[in-house]
């Protein structure tokens, strides 16, 4: 009986060290350890200290955890200022990211191949800033003024020429780069008035030192989006997953700003040091035109787009005569369901 209880212990030993060396079972716990990781390790051009539609949404996705939730582990690096730099980033590798609608359809239409795959920013936050106590009243006052804009490269250029075409006026845009760049122009008289789509500027008027003389949503064609997701046709065609998780993923995290302004001004304040009253104000204005379907300031993606390439059209950033066919330009496959 003794021999036949030591025969069945070292029995039962011996099959528990043969499972365990079993390649077959260490193959079965492999999956699990798989899924827990992110699927998706790639460069999305979505970084930019200065903007808060650019941090805010990289730095919620991140302390919230939603990249990762949705199988993303995403390196960000800088995000395109013009199309020029989209076509570098691609050029570089880089296969998706955020960036001013404009320079998606300006891209496409010198055949770089990317798309636009939704649109988290509706009508444009962009605003035009004189001094408090200046003599400028209206916007037709701006005929033959200087106005402050980021750079003749960006949106805020183009700005300038399409209210002066809708206007009917005459301004000169003058590059300056930073909003406090602008702001020390305006000062000393370099400048007459300035642009701005940043929502800290609205405390300058709080303080005494601008006033707003025109919201160029008011003027700018509708419906419209100011800042997309973008991806490159061949990622579009290779991987749609990772482009689906990323839109996924971004408008989730837009959801969830708009939900928790209170949190997302702690984050403006962490990335930015700003005082509270700033990140307050820049949180409201965005999240009065972020929108979590992807499709901008209406319904439809494409009509979006097609609203900011009139805007592009009507600026004369490019001659009034090209011919830019927006299904070339936007692939709606990646937007939730209405």
């Amino acid at each position: 009986m003794i021999m036949q209880s030591k025969l069945w212990i070292f029995g039962t030993v011996a099959a528990l060290m043969i499972g365990a060396s079993d390649p077959l079972q260490a193959k079965s716990s492999q999956p699990q350890k798989a899924a827990a990781m992110p699927s998706h390790q790639f460069k999305a051009a979505a970084e930019q200290g200065s903007f808060e539609w650019f941090f805010l949404l990289v730095d919620a996705g991140k302390e919230k955890g939603i990249w990762a939730r949705n199988g993303l582990d995403p390196e960000f690096v800088p995000a395109a200022g013009s199309s020029a730099q989209l076509k570098t980033l691609i050029d570089s590798g880089v296969k998706i990211g955020f960036v001013n609608a404009a320079e998606v359809t300006l891209a496409r239409s010198k055949g770089i191949p990317v798309k636009t795959v939704a649109a988290y920013f509706g009508e444009t936050t962009a605003r035009i800033f004189v001094a408090a106590n200046g003599p400028l009243k209206t916007a037709k006052d701006l005929s033959g003024k200087k106005i402050g804009i980021i750079s003749a490269t960006h949106t805020s250029y183009r700005t300038v020429l399409y209210v002066n075409q809708k206007l009917g006026i005459n301004a000169e845009p003058i590059s300056l780069g930073s909003l406090s760049n602008n702001v020390a122009a305006l000062k000393v008289g370099q400048i007459d008035a300035l642009y701005s789509a940043e929502g800290s500027a609205l405390t300058l008027i709080d303080s005494g030192d601008l006033r707003l003389i025109l919201s160029l949503s008011e003027i700018y064609p509708k419906p419209y989006t100011a800042v997309v997701i973008w991806a490159a046709d061949d990622l579009i065609e290779k991987n749609p997953d990772l482009v689906g998780k990323f839109v996924k993923a971004t408008l989730e995290i837009v959801g969830y700003l708009k939900a928790n302004p209170d949190y997302a001004s702690e984050l403006y304040v962490k990335r930015t040091k700003a005082p509270k009253n700033v990140a307050d104000k820049a949180v409201a204005s965005l999240n009065h035109i972020l929108t979590a379907s992807g499709r901008g300031s209406g319904e439809d993606l494409a009509a979006a787009v097609s609203g900011n390439w009139q805007f592009i059209v009507d600026s004369g950033a490019v001659p009034a005569s090209t011919v830019i066919k927006i299904e070339d330009v936007v692939d709606v496959s990646f937007l939730p369901r209405q």
